[in-house]
């Protein structure tokens, strides 16, 4: 089965993201939410990667959640790291998903 290597290197940067921000800040949430982010893109990049271009749709709207989500963090604290970051690449991964899926 092929992999999505740029969408698996995606889900671990989140989750590893998530275990940062615990470890840092004691912040339980940021490790649910990166966790959760991390195995939901993680597995639907690999249900895109072995299937039609359908299965698309679905890391590009769990990518566009996670834009929207830490862009809206970016806009109230003006800091770019991390949420600024995670919401630009996020961005990214769904032009990129959304292209795969309307090609």
């Amino acid at each position: 089965m092929p992999s999505d290597v740029l969408g698996l290197g995606f889900a671990g940067l989140i989750a590893l993201g998530g275990a940062i921000g615990y470890f840092k800040s004691n912040s339980v949430a940021s490790l649910v939410s990166g966790l959760v982010f991390g195995a939901l893109i993680s597995l639907s990049a690999q249900l895109a990667a072995g299937s039609s271009k359908s299965y698309n749709f679905a890391p590009a709207m769990v990518c566009l959640i996670l834009s929207f989500l830490m862009g809206s963090r970016y806009v109230n604290s003006k800091k770019f790291m991390p949420a600024g970051m995670v919401a630009a690449i996020s961005l990214l991964m769904t032009v990129r998903y959304a292209l795969r899926f309307f090609s």
